[in-house]
């Protein structure tokens, strides 16, 4: 997958929260940046001095400037070198001036808009949409993780029903308790959604504890690397996972998993203290395949794969990040064995 598919949309750079007051060093596709805020808000930067190269991260924020440490250059947001203490008489000058980029807050969100090698994505005048997180009917709750793997493969393996009867036997579903489900494919945008009917219930355990009336589920992908389950029963929302993912380099990816459940008599922080340690071991088992995969990637010098009508969404995701848009919806139904 090229990097450059990304670079044309807007990509999640940290939580709001990880923000303080001292600035953040953060890498995104092999380049790193210092996010900071002012009273004017937030702001991101090459994290480069251009003085002597040093990460202006280091810094602190006076005002509506972050101060180098090295030398104590000032820039403002939009990276204007503002003063530089050791002259007599400053005279402003581009060769001064800090690389800037575009930042936005939204859901909960600092994302970023990398300089442009390829051209803008159409519909990517602003970040992804994320609507749960400010639904006030819904509770979601947030962890940090990691993964050393593409970001196509890691979208895969969250999206991909066919692996959790091995990966996660027992826990998700089990190999000799399979259902004939119908698959509807729906391709639209930037994105690709499967909607599952026809399965009472997954065997495993998660299943058996917290679900007892599944009508629906669905797997979606929305660039540039938003993936989510949901299940649903005849009472609406029972559970909403999304990953968030934020490509560090090509082959490691930061992920931000967000759980979502409705509200309720039973208050949100419990139903998270329950249900959060069953889905982090899921988690675990899924990174824990992922990177077991890019070993073996590495070793053996590349992708070489091989796929059945059983990977559903593994064509979609490839044509999605080789930067197609779906300009008209494209629907499939299929059966599968889960």
């Amino acid at each position: 997958m090229s990097t450059h598919t990304l670079q044309s949309h807007w990509l999640p750079a940290c939580r709001v929260e990880e923000l303080r007051r001292k600035p953040l060093a953060v890498t995104v596709l092999d380049q790193e940046f210092v996010l900071f805020r002012t009273q004017a808000g937030v702001h991101a930067l090459v994290d480069r001095c251009p003085h002597r190269n040093v990460p202006l991260s280091g810094g602190v924020v006076h005002g509506n400037s972050i101060t180098c440490p090295y030398h104590g250059w000032e820039f403002d947001g939009s990276g204007v070198c503002t003063r530089v203490p050791g002259l007599c008489s400053f005279k402003p000058g581009e060769h001064m001036n800090a690389a800037a980029v575009r930042v936005a807050e939204q859901d909960g969100f600092i994302w970023i808009k990398l300089p442009e090698e390829a051209p803008a994505a159409e519909g990517e005048s602003a970040p992804a949409s994320l609507p749960f997180m400010k639904d006030p009917t819904l509770y979601s709750f947030v962890w940090k993780t990691a993964v050393r793997g593409t970001l196509l493969n890691a979208a895969e393996n969250l999206l991909d029903a066919t692996h959790t009867h091995y990966v996660h036997a027992g826990l998700i579903r089990t190999d000799k308790n399979r259902q004939r489900v119908k698959a509807c494919i729906t391709a639209s945008g930037s994105g690709v959604e499967i909607e599952y009917s026809g399965e009472s219930g997954q065997a495993g355990l998660i299943s058996r504890i917290f679900e007892r009336d599944r009508q629906t589920s669905y797997g979606r992908f929305l660039m540039p690397g938003i993936a989510q389950i949901e299940y649903r029963s005849s009472k609406g929302l029972t559970l909403l996972i999304t990953a968030l993912m934020k490509p560090t380099s090509a082959d490691y990816q930061d992920i931000y998993a967000i759980v979502t459940v409705k509200r309720g008599l039973i208050p949100g922080s419990l139903k998270k203290l329950v249900i959060t340690p069953f889905l982090k071991k899921a988690l675990k088992q899924d990174i824990r395949i992922v990177e077991v995969q890019q070993a073996a990637l590495e070793r053996g010098g590349g992708e070489d794969f091989h796929s059945t009508q059983a990977d559903l969404i593994r064509p979609y995701l490839e044509q999605l990040m080789r930067g197609r848009i779906y300009s008209s919806r494209l629907e499939k139904t299929v059966y599968l064995h889960v």
